[in-house]
C-alpha cells in the first residue's frame, strides 16, 4: 500500500479512524484534547467536536447522532447536535484511571479497557494496571481481565468465534474464544508475539481474514487468517495508531499517527505525523460495528 496524508492534523496521538457509511463521515479523535473530528469524503471539509476530557475512542451509534466515548471518567454517549454527555457507566472508577480504545461488537456490545493516566510518562509504574471490561446493550458491565496495564485495538473474525485484542504492554496479541450471542466464552490466549515488530497499537482485519497490525516502529505488520506472517507495509512517520477500512468499497485504508513527544526536528524527519494518513487496499476491510445501547 502507498500511504498519502489526509489530515495534516499534528495530534499528539490521533487515535480510532472509524467510517461512517450513512454518513460519508470518517470520525477519529485526539487523545489529550479530547476533540472528536469529522472528515467528510465528499466535501473535504473537517468538523470537532469538544468532550473536554481525555478521550480513549468515540465510536458511531445506532442513533447517528450520538458517539459512544471512552474518556477520563467513564463512559458516555456524546450529542453531536448538543454538545451534551449522557453516563453510561464507569466501572473502573478510580481517581487517576481513564478508558482507552473501545470497540464495540455486532450485537452491540461495547467492550474497553481502563489505563492509569500516569501511561507513557515518567511516573507510570508496571503495578498501576486496569481492566478490561464488556458492557452489554442493557448497561450491565462484566470484568474480563483484571491487572491490565494497556490493551488496544480490538476486532473480530468473520466467522464471530474469535475476538482478537492487541496487548500493547505485553507486546503480544491476544485472543479470546467468542459466541455472536453471549460475548467471550473463556479466557484470552497469547496468539503472537509481536515484539521483533516493536510497540503494538491498533488492529485491523479484512474480508479475507487477515490482520494489519500498527506498530510504533514505522510499519504495519498483516497475517493471514492461519496467524502466518504475510508480510509487512512500511508507513510514512515512526509512530503508527490505528487503522479503519472504509470508503464507498471498504478498500480505503486510514491510518492514524503520532507526534508525541515530537521536537521540530522529529517533525523534519517524519513530515506528517500526528495526521491521518489514507491508502487503497487490494481487498476490502471489515468495518467497524455501532454502538446499540
Amino acid at each position: 500500500m502507498d500511504f498519502e496524508l489526509l489530515i495534516d492534523a499534528k495530534a499528539g496521538i490521533a487515535e480510532t479512524p472509524i467510517w461512517d457509511g450513512r454518513t460519508g463521515r470518517l470520525y477519529w479523535t485526539d487523545v489529550a484534547t479530547g476533540d472528536i473530528h469529522a472528515w467528510h469524503k465528499e466535501t473535504g471539509e473537517g468538523q470537532v467536536w469538544h468532550t473536554g476530557r481525555a478521550i480513549g475512542s468515540a465510536v458511531p451509534c445506532e442513533d447517528e447522532g450520538k458517539m459512544f466515548c471512552a474518556l477520563d471518567g467513564g463512559l458516555f454517549l456524546f450529542d453531536l447536535e448538543t454538545g451534551g454527555l449522557e453516563p453510561i457507566c464507569d466501572p473502573d472508577g478510580r481517581p487517576g484511571y481513564r478508558y482507552n480504545d473501545s470497540r464495540i461488537d455486532e450485537r452491540g456490545r461495547a467492550f474497553t479497557s481502563s489505563v492509569s493516566a500516569a501511561y507513557g510518562s515518567d511516573e507510570y509504574q508496571p503495578d498501576m494496571k486496569g481492566n478490561f471490561y464488556m458492557v452489554d446493550t442493557d448497561g450491565s458491565v462484566t470484568t474480563l481481565v483484571e491487572g491490565v496495564n494497556q490493551y488496544n485495538g480490538i476486532v473480530w473474525n468473520k466467522e464471530g468465534t474469535k475476538m482478537y485484542v492487541v496487548d500493547t504492554w505485553g507486546l503480544k496479541l491476544m485472543a479470546f474464544p467468542y459466541d455472536i450471542e453471549r460475548g467471550p466464552t473463556g479466557d484470552p490466549e497469547c496468539v503472537l508475539d509481536l515484539k521483533e515488530f516493536g510497540m503494538p497499537d491498533g488492529i485491523n482485519i479484512d474480508e479475507e481474514g487477515s490482520l494489519y497490525i500498527c506498530h510504533w516502529t514505522g510499519r504495519i505488520s498483516v497475517w493471514d487468517r492461519e496467524l502466518k506472517p504475510a508480510g509487512t507495509i512500511p508507513f510514512p512517520v515512526e509512530f503508527v495508531c490505528c487503522g479503519g477500512f472504509g470508503g464507498d468499497d471498504g478498500k480505503d485504508y486510514y491510518v492514524a499517527s503520532s507526534s508525541w513527544k515530537y521536537t521540530d526536528a522529529d517533525f523534519e524527519k517524519n513530515p506528517g505525523a500526528g495526521g491521518v494518513f489514507v491508502a487503497r487496499s487490494e481487498i476490502a476491510g471489515r468495518g467497524d460495528f455501532f454502538y446499540k445501547g
